[in-house]
């Protein structure tokens, strides 16, 4: 649980008014309290505001550099006070340089934490009080298909253009040389008809060129700061396939440089990326990149910073606990469970295809087209019956046991299509293909934790005009034959994402409960030091409850927005009315006394 005066504060800030005890949890584990000492610069103007700040004590004032140079007071923001709130969702260039007037205590809430906060709990945005924006601010760019909200994209490439522009240069070659060819015969031979040979293969040989563009422009490659992305398509057979590998997953990257014989791929530089996992045949592998290695290395650079961020929020929900043992306030109790937000349940109908179970777990049918090719066969031989039952053709026995047969056979298809089903829950993704009538049942059920990436396919121009394709998850340590289908669902790439957001959940978790066991034992160890030295925890004053003030701000300045909210916002309780920990400088956790460095070791 991050610490009580951390979360009293973030209670006060409009935005998070509306956010329950355990949502109120997650924003203040990754909520920094700062101090800041007078004359230093909480940030400067013209620079793009990272951090909403709070100030809980002290004052800072706001100046504007003008176009002579000379500075001038812009405005003030006071105790209690918040600015730069649109900061944590947008670029905000800062117009101002805010400085601390006095020592003051600040709580800092990054950009970055902010996003990833949302990315491991969408449920909190729809609790926010989100500041008022233009539309076109707060509206997500979708740089690729299947973007995720909050996901930054930080590399799209595709082959290179120089791999296709040798390709028609060849094909135009050809073109010229069939011209010339037919030319000189048209010379030799009287008659020769040269625009009948010449102007079809001209015209096939443009096609050709046609289609290459295409198949070059289909290709894509995406890094993410989450995910690497392969998307490729094939025109002849109308096949989509998209193969997503997170981060975290990578094992590997490789380069290839071209052949010698590809003379274009030498001289401009192009290669193969292969990104491979823990499985043998789990990898993805993208010809003719334009400069393979710089790709390499942004794949390896991303994974590192990705990883810093995960520890640093890892790091910044522990100090919270850290400052209430250090400071003698330990319990020895855990921190909070955390757990995932319910999910409203829906009720699958009668061709429901997607729908949530009591479980929140996302549940998918196959296609419907599948079930009515299933029953098609029995619905023909029903009508069929009631015809001949109708006609008297033959006696009523005969059409009685095909109108009964037809049904036992339309009973046996619905049950088929369904009681197959694919379920993905947040630990684990179960397959389920039962039977009735005591047949065999077959039920698979694998952890999320034991996927390496998720491909998704579509093939053929029926299955595409009607999305349809299959999921493979392919799994830690082996290969493709043993990958785990979604085979015959309707828009393979909506349950891939819905199986990577899980994922991403999953994982979220998963460094939750890690980050809650170290609290727990460094609390447990500082507990135990406690009562063996036989300190006591200081008590905790109340503060005044002195009113609340708008910032004083004399100009315009668009990110700081009014703080009269703070001021209508119910008075904290006792408990939660406790003094702001002291705090040394912003790069330590709060109540972790600063190391002398005049002092030898051991002294």
């Amino acid at each position: 649980m991050a610490d009580r005066f951390v979360i009293a504060n973030v209670r006060r800030l409009p935005m998070f008014a509306r956010l329950d005890a355990q949502q109120l949890d997650w924003v203040a584990s990754v909520t920094q309290v700062q101090r800041y000492e007078p004359g230093e610069e909480m940030f400067r103007q013209g620079t793009t505001a990272q951090d909403m700040l709070m100030i809980i004590s002290g004052s800072g004032l706001l100046v504007q550099r003008g176009t002579d140079g000379v500075e001038r007071p812009f405005g003030n923001v006071g105790a209690g006070e918040y600015i730069n709130d649109a900061a944590l969702f947008n670029d905000v260039i800062t117009p101002a340089t805010l400085r601390a007037n006095e020592s003051s205590i600040v709580l800092s809430l990054s950009r970055q934490q902010m996003r990833n906060l949302l990315a491991h709990h969408p449920e909190l945005r729809a609790n926010l009080v989100l500041p008022a924006l233009p539309k076109s601010q707060t509206q997500q760019v979708q740089q690729f298909q299947n973007q995720r909200e909050n996901e930054d994209t930080l590399l799209k490439t595709r082959k290179h253009i120089g791999a296709f522009l040798a390709r028609a240069f060849g094909l135009g070659f050809v073109i010229v040389l069939v011209w010339l060819i037919g030319a000189f015969l048209s010379g030799m031979v009287p008659g020769f008809p040269v625009l009948i040979i010449a102007l079809p293969l001209t015209v096939l040989l443009l096609l050709l060129i046609a289609y290459n563009y295409f198949e070059w422009a289909n290709d894509e490659l995406i890094i993410t700061d989450r995910r690497v992305v392969s998307i490729q398509r094939t025109i002849l057979n109308f096949k989509t396939q998209i193969n997503e590998i997170p981060l975290d997953a990578i094992h590997e990257v490789n380069v290839a440089l071209p052949p010698l014989s590809d003379i274009a791929g030498r001289m401009l530089g192009y290669g193969s990326i292969i990104i491979k996992t823990s499985g043998d045949n789990n990898n993805i592998r993208l010809d003719e990149i334009p400069n393979p290695k710089s790709v390499q290395q942004a794949i390896f650079t991303h994974r590192k910073t990705y990883e810093q961020a995960q520890n640093e929020a890892n790091r910044n929900a522990m100090r919270g606990e850290l400052s209430k043992a250090i400071g003698g306030a330990a319990t020895g109790t855990g921190g909070s469970t955390g757990g995932v937000a319910t999910t409203p349940t829906t009720q699958p109908g009668l061709f429901t295809l997607e729908y949530i179970n009591d479980k929140g777990e996302t549940v998918f049918r196959k296609h419907w087209l599948l079930l009515l090719a299933h029953i098609f066969p029995p619905l023909i031989l029903f009508v069929t019956g009631i015809v001949v039952f109708i006609i008297g053709i033959v006696g009523p026995l005969i059409p009685a046991a095909v109108i009964g047969l037809s049904l036992f056979w339309l009973y046996i298809a619905d049950w088929d299509w369904r009681n197959d089903l694919y379920i993905v829950g947040d630990q684990t993704v179960t397959l389920i293909h039962r039977r009735p009538f005591f047949l065999q049942d077959q039920k698979d059920q694998i952890l999320l934790a034991q996927v390496d990436n998720v491909v998704s396919d579509t093939q053929g121009i029926m299955n595409t005009i009607f999305q349809i394709g299959q999921v493979k998850l392919l799994l830690t340590g082996t290969d493709e034959k043993n990958a785990k289908r979604f085979t015959n669902v309707y828009n393979p790439q909506h349950i891939q994402q819905e199986i990577s957001r899980r994922q991403d959940r999953a994982a979220a978790l998963k460094r939750q409960e890690d980050a809650q066991r170290q609290q727990q034992t460094i609390i447990d160890y500082l507990s135990v030091y406690h009562e063996t030295a036989g300190l006591q925890p200081s008590p905790n004053a109340d503060p005044s409850n002195t009113p609340m003030t708008p910032a004083k701000i004399t100009g315009t300045f668009p990110i700081v927005p009014s703080a009269s909210a703070l001021n209508n916002s119910a008075n904290l309780t006792d408990e939660e009315s406790i003094q702001p920990p002291r705090v040394r400088d912003r790069s330590r956790p709060p109540g972790i006394p600063r190391v002398r460095r005049d002092v030898p070791p051991g002294t």
